[in-house]
C-alpha cells in the first residue's frame, strides 16, 4: 500500500488520539469533534504547512469547547514563533 500525496489545497494534517481513559465513546467522539473544529478554524486563519498530533488527556472529558479551543490555539501559536 502506498501513501497518497497530500492535496495541494490542504497541506496541513491533524492527528488526534483519544484513549479510553478519557471516557466512553460519546465523550471521546465529542473531544475529537471539538479538536477538529478548533484546528480547522486556526488553519483557516493562518494557512501554513504543518503536521500536528494531539493526544487528549483525561481532563479533556470535563473541559468545554472554549477551553479546548483556547489551549489548542495557544499551542499552535507557540509553534509559529521562531
Amino acid at each position: 500500500m502506498t501513501r497518497a500525496e497530500p492535496a495541494p489545497s490542504r497541506l496541513s494534517r491533524l492527528g488526534i488520539t483519544v484513549s479510553r481513559k478519557v471516557g466512553e465513546a460519546v465523550v471521546r467522539n465529542r473531544v475529537k469533534r471539538w479538536l477538529r473544529e478548533s484546528y480547522r478554524q486556526c488553519a483557516d486563519k493562518e494557512p501554513e504547512m504543518r503536521d500536528v498530533v494531539v493526544i487528549a488527556k483525561p481532563a479533556a472529558a470535563t473541559s468545554t469547547y472554549g477551553a479546548i479551543d483556547a489551549e489548542l490555539t495557544r499551542l499552535l501559536r507557540t509553534f509559529k514563533e521562531p
